[in-house]
């Protein structure tokens, strides 16, 4: 039995794949479980400096595979699930202190699209897609789904999306902010882990610190975000990468980032 999520190293970049293809990669508890576990061996391994989460097949994620709540007999047990699963998470997607880039391959739907949001950044084609299908089928967000969609595009356009059920393609995401590059559909993932590896050649404390930086300010104001950013410094003050970096700039020559 071929596993729910492969998790693969090279070069200091870990592949996360989504591996359900007969299914379109719709989340179950093997998925649940092998995606978290995957971000908690990413987090783990300091030769680890960057994450791409991909999927099998012609689909990035099809959302919830509905045969996981038909085991659930009530709405309560049903909510329960919803509450214990995907906080813990999707939590873990802004906790990991390492860049996550998405590679979209066609379309993030559902649950699939806030594993999508949740990455830090999007790799996406023309013919990629989010899809928010909850509406679908008389359900609203959740995964956090609502959370992430108004912090990219604002309230309007996030209630928009969100109650027409319809695709938002590549281009239109691009425009929207949704995603930060567009490239040929045969080219997601591989686009996607060379920009990894670009990010893996920089200072890790440094970007793990800059991600918990933007991720608090979205929540708070600016003198709490002064003060939590200048906290987070006595991180970067200390470390090998700050010294290697000042001395590589003195010295005129690329720098040797550890990640440390």
């Amino acid at each position: 039995m071929e596993q729910a999520v492969i998790y693969e190293v090279k070069d200091s970049v870990a592949t996360i794949t989504l591996n359900r293809p007969d299914r379109y990669n719709a989340v179950n508890q093997d998925l649940v479980d092998g995606i978290l576990d995957s971000l908690n061996k990413a987090s783990n391994d300091q030769d680890v400096r960057s994450v791409v989460l991909t999927g099998s097949g012609k689909g990035f994620c099809a959302g919830a595979d509905m045969s996981v709540f038909a085991q659930k007999a009530t709405p309560e047990q049903r909510r329960d699930y919803l509450i214990d699963q995907y906080q813990p998470l999707m939590g873990k997607f802004f906790d990991l202190k390492k860049p996550i880039i998405g590679a979209i391959n066609g379309t993030a739907a559902g649950v699939g699209a806030s594993f999508a949001l949740a990455c830090d950044f999007r790799v996406m084609s023309s013919e990629s897609a989010i899809l928010f299908a909850f509406i679908n089928i008389g359900l609203g967000p959740d995964g956090g789904a609502s959370w992430l969609l108004s912090r990219q595009v604002g309230y309007s356009k996030a209630l928009e999306i969100a109650t027409s059920g319809e695709k938002i393609f590549g281009d239109e995401c691009l425009k929207l902010g949704l995603t930060n590059k567009i490239v040929e559909t045969n080219n997601i993932l591989s686009q996607a882990q060379k920009w990894a590896s670009k990010l893996a050649e920089k200072p890790t404390l440094a970007i793990g610190i800059t991600k918990q930086d933007i991720f608090y300010s979205m929540n708070n104001d600016l003198k709490k975000t002064i003060a939590y950013e200048a906290e987070r410094q006595i991180l970067a003050f200390g470390s090998h990468d700050l010294k290697e970096g000042v001395t590589a700039f003195v010295e005129k020559r690329k720098p040797n980032f550890l990640g440390k």
